[in-house]
């Protein structure tokens, strides 16, 4: 079952919305904390038909996906995104513990616009997440 959570947006500003897909729970609540610390706005899903749902209902400005998932992986959940005009634009990263050169590429080649191995650097992670929302949009910008 998806499991979203909603921060308050912060007064007049409105915050990046980041969809964290990742179907072990303690690392999904360790991933949103961080991000909500860092500021941004976050929802979550425990499997890639949460993250259908959560994208239809509240189109994020990036979504994190972890790769090995049961029943649709993460390859499968952005092959999907991309298969659709409203949602082929919102950059994906993988955040995968299978951190092989063959899983990046396969990442990679199913339309992630970046990789980060787990575990995260918890001090590092809220500037690599702003460094992929830069990537999405000059992506984005491209076409």
């Amino acid at each position: 079952m998806s499991k979203m959570k909603k921060t308050a947006p912060a007064s007049g500003k409105k915050k990046t919305r980041i969809l964290v897909v990742e179907d072990d729970p303690d690392v999904l609540e360790m991933l949103a904390l961080v991000l909500e610390e860092a500021g941004f706005e976050v929802d979550q899903a425990e499997h890639a038909f949460g993250a259908v749902c959560a994208v239809v209902k509240r189109a994020p400005d990036l979504i994190l996906t972890d790769i090995k998932m049961p029943i649709v992986d993460g390859q499968g959940l952005v092959r999907e995104l991309k298969t659709h005009a409203d949602t082929r634009d919102i950059p994906v990263v993988a955040v995968s513990g299978h951190d092989t050169p063959e899983t990046r590429e396969s990442a990679l080649e199913a339309g992630c616009i970046g990789f980060i191995p787990k575990p995260i650097d918890v001090l590092r992670f809220p500037e690599q997440i702003a460094q992929m929302l830069r990537r999405g949009k000059a992506s984005a910008g491209k076409g």
